[in-house]
């Protein structure tokens, strides 16, 4: 987990967003309870008719830092749920109907891999308790068929197994990523394989390993006769280790890929990852010049593609991020990685990446851990709402439901883990066309922007720097201590520049870079890896 504590005040960056477009709606969300609905958090789920089926995740909020206490017995969601948002109703049913203990405690876990496709849900891994209340990641993959199941817990509240096929094996150990569906293969991106009890200092009560890997499969045959055929994955140890994190869909118009953004942990700091990867179905590859400062964590998203001007709009709602902006505009950075507010979006147009955030806020610490439920009329292929066919009027692109609910920002380093909880809040989320007034674009103006990419940056330093003037820019590198490590001096032009600052011979640490320009003076915190 996180070990630094110091939040860090940072000017904006935004380097890429002055040449950009922006967001072209308001976001309203309205709050829809529907009485008796326990909260729940990092949960599987599925449509049907208008209705949700909730399977697994987590009764409780934050996990705690206690081996003996984290991810317990107690907070496990032991029943299937059916959520009828639109009449304010639901049902449930407890899995010991099923008769599989094995099945039974993959169903109950948390943060399970799952991608619905047609009337079936696919369900992958996922962590908890096994039949012998034993934490591990499930070895497990289970298709649901959504239309049976949620019969059946509507008309006698119970699970009937005829709903289910298992299949198991090594493989399927996945907790944390994030499963997609694109050209008829499955795309198992990212995770982790996670077995034993949590603790945040890395003692031996458990054993971690990164998958690392975009896991891609083929499921032929017929429900409950399914089978799968393994493809070969696709490794990289540094940009797909990641878990814990947004997956979405994108399309310029024509081409459906796929984004993993951000996502945790860095293998030099326990920070998150700030870049996003684009996959298709021939391969992968990193985005270069693109940060992601907010909402790392997962949380629900809703994707957007503007016909008209060619833009792809991803909205992130809410979760843990470790930049927020403050009441002044000013981008904060806290290494403690806290709960936000933040409703960002990312745009991408004409192949570059900027990134902007709603004047609309969550309605507290909320989002981490919750899913969005698209309206089902309005999305397209791969869940995407084409931004040009929503007209003047309020219209409803869908919901979001539950996630971790926190009552300040930072609860895991003061021990106050027990005060969030799973929210069992309903928002409806709307959509206003405005005039360009609903989105804070990340604009530089006259002062100096400066950032590292990548971050952690190994081998050579490369920095970007938006320049308020033409003329020499000093460069300082500073260790945790303030001493000066390295500096050089490079001519900078007016506007956006990249810099290669030359090949460092730095230990693995926390640096300070440091530049000035006319002047002015910026610094941000970098890792050396």
């Amino acid at each position: 987990m996180k070990k630094f504590s110091t939040a860090i005040f940072l000017a904006l960056f935004g380097l890429f967003a002055q040449a950009q477009g922006t967001f072209p709606f308001d976001i309203v969300l309205e709050p829809k309870p529907v009485s008796g609905l326990p909260g729940m958090q990092s949960y599987a789920a599925a449509e049907h008719g208008g209705k949700w089926l909730i399977i697994g995740g987590r009764l409780d909020g934050l996990h705690q830092r206690q081996p003996w206490q984290s991810f317990d017995a107690a907070g496990h969601n032991t029943s299937i749920y059916v959520v009828d948002p639109a009449a304010g109703q639901y049902w449930s049913a407890p899995l010991t109907g099923i008769g599989n203990d094995t099945l039974e405690a993959q169903l109950a876990a948390t943060n399970p891999n799952f991608h619905q496709e047609g009337d079936l849900l696919y369900l992958i891994g996922g962590y908890g308790l096994d039949a012998n209340a034993v934490h591990i990641t499930h070895p497990m993959f289970t298709v649901v068929d959504v239309p049976t199941l949620m019969a059946h817990i509507i008309d006698s509240a119970s699970v009937t197994s005829a709903a289910f096929q298992t299949l198991s094996g090594e493989y399927y150990a996945v907790t944390g990523g994030k499963l997609m569906f694109l050209d008829s293969t499955f795309y198992l991106v990212g995770g982790q394989r996670f077995d034993g009890q949590y603790n945040p200092m890395g003692h031996n009560t458990y054993v971690q390993s990164y998958t690392e890997a975009v896991r891609r499969f083929t499921v032929s045959g017929t429900f409950p006769n399914l089978s799968v055929d393994t493809l070969s994955s696709w490794v990289d140890t540094d940009e797909l280790h990641r878990r814990d994190y947004n997956v979405t869909y994108m399309t310029d118009g024509t081409n459906t890929t796929i984004n993993a953004w951000s996502g945790v942990f860095q293998k030099s700091a326990d920070l998150p990852f700030l870049n996003t990867v684009e996959i298709g179905d021939t391969g992968y590859a990193a985005v270069p010049g693109f940060s992601q400062y907010l909402n790392h964590y997962h949380c629900g998203t809703a994707s957007l593609y503007g016909e008209s001007v060619g833009a792809m709009y991803t909205v992130f709602f809410g979760g843990i991020a470790q930049y927020y902006y403050d009441t002044n505009g000013n981008l904060v950075a806290d290494a403690n990685v806290p709960f936000v507010k933040t409703i960002g979006v990312v745009e991408k147009r004409n192949g570059s990446y900027s990134e902007g955030y709603s004047t609309t806020e969550m309605p507290g610490y909320l989002g981490a851990g919750a899913e969005f439920f698209p309206a089902a009329e309005l999305a397209t292929n791969g869940q995407i709402f084409l931004a040009d066919s929503i007209g003047t009027d309020t219209v409803t692109i869908g919901h979001i439901f539950g996630g971790i609910s926190s009552p300040a920002a930072n609860v895991f380093f003061t021990g106050q883990t027990n005060t969030s909880v799973a929210s069992s809040n309903i928002y409806e989320v709307k959509l206003v066309r405005n005039s360009s007034i609903g989105i804070i674009e990340s604009e530089v103006g006259s002062d100096l922007a400066l950032q590292v990419n990548p971050n952690p940056a190994n081998g050579r330093l490369i920095a970007q720097i938006h320049s308020p003037a033409r003329g020499m820019t000093d460069f300082e590198v500073l260790d945790s201590t303030g001493r000066l490590v390295y500096a050089t001096s490079i001519p900078t032009k007016p506007g956006l520049n990249t810099m290669d600052l030359g090949a460092l011979n730095l230990p693995a640490a926390q640096y300070v870079l440091r530049a000035k320009i006319a002047g002015v003076e910026q610094q941000l915190l970098f890792f050396w890896k």
